[in-house]
């Protein structure tokens, strides 16, 4: 319905309401922008005039949207990413603007860096931040537009994000230095499998190989016992306590370095036993990408393959 020249929306009641969306909280939202509880209720209620529409309701100290609030929270970040946009684009902020990309930590340290040195030779102004974060964590900050892109494994994500193959690698095994099993492995790989002696040795895993549980399913599809003996945060750690004998470990291939024969011996996984990964960037749908996010899109999807 056409509005009147003077009844336009309230660019504050709707970024308060995004904060309300995002925190679950009237009191939080009220601390985050300074502002009274009793203030945030009343510009939110002003949104739901001007809307014509519930946007949520209260059940037990926490806030629930409806399903108008959660179209208009998605709406809302759209909004306010063009807002952005525009003021970088007026400003001439093209490249120094701070771009901020999540994923793993050992996506960060193995995966990207020829990738961003590619990006820093032709825009050496820009301005990235890297945030090493939990996959599950990476797609809620893309999709509340916290972060601009994330880079993560193929997996099913929220419909309001789209995901672009950037390369496919296959699993290493790794293991301490003249290990007797590394032999075998290299030898015959399908026998050391099928006599489930790899399930023998205790396993060293990492975090985010416990998040997604495909590791633990590839075990247990193979018939290999899931004997986990460490859990640690990074690759680095996870090479340092396999060097001196305290277990196996599973790791990428774009984790395996030239410098990592000195101290390990690295059996990749023959491809036939699957277990193959494809990483890529995940993006928010409809995002306004800058010249300069497309550029560092651009150099993530063409740095080298697997």
């Amino acid at each position: 319905m056409p509005r009147g020249s003077l009844n336009v929306l309230d660019l504050k009641s709707l970024r308060c309401f995004l904060s309300v969306a995002r925190h679950g909280s009237l009191t939080r939202t009220g601390i985050e922008l300074g502002i009274a509880e009793a203030a945030v209720s009343q510009r939110v209620k002003s949104l739901e005039s001007y809307l014509k529409t519930k946007l949520y309701e209260t059940r037990g100290g926490r806030v629930r949207l409806t399903a108008a609030g959660e179209r208009t929270a998605q709406l809302a970040v759209s909004v306010f990413g063009e807002i952005d946009a525009l003021e970088s684009e007026v400003n001439g902020a093209q490249e120094t603007e701070e771009i901020t990309l999540s994923s793993h930590d050992s996506v960060l340290r193995y995966l990207l860096p020829d990738r961003i040195e590619t990006f820093y030779r032709e825009h050496p102004l820009a301005q990235l931040r890297l945030v090493a974060r939990p996959v599950s964590e990476t797609l809620r900050l893309v999709r509340a537009n916290e972060c601009d892109l994330g880079v993560i494994p193929e997996q099913p994500i929220p419909k309001e994000l789209h995901f672009r193959a950037m390369a496919r690698f296959l699993p290493s095994l790794v293991f301490q230095k003249g290990h007797a099993l590394a032999r075998r492995a290299r030898t015959d790989f399908q026998a050391l499998v099928a006599d489930g002696a790899a399930g023998r040795y205790p396993l060293i895993i990492l975090e985010v190989q416990r998040e997604d549980a495909r590791l633990q399913k590839a075990f247990e599809q193979l018939g290999i016992p899931f004997n986990v003996a460490l859990e640690v945060s990074t690759v680095d750690t996870l090479k340092h306590y396999v060097s001196r004998g305290l277990g196996i470990g599973v790791i990428s291939g774009f984790a395996v370095t030239a410098d990592d024969s000195e101290r390990l011996d690295v059996v990749q996984v023959p491809a036939e036993f699957g277990g193959a990964t494809t990483y890529g960037i995940v993006l928010r749908r409809g995002k306004h990408r800058s010249s300069l996010l497309k550029s560092l899109t651009a150099a993530l999807l063409t740095g080298p393959a697997a």
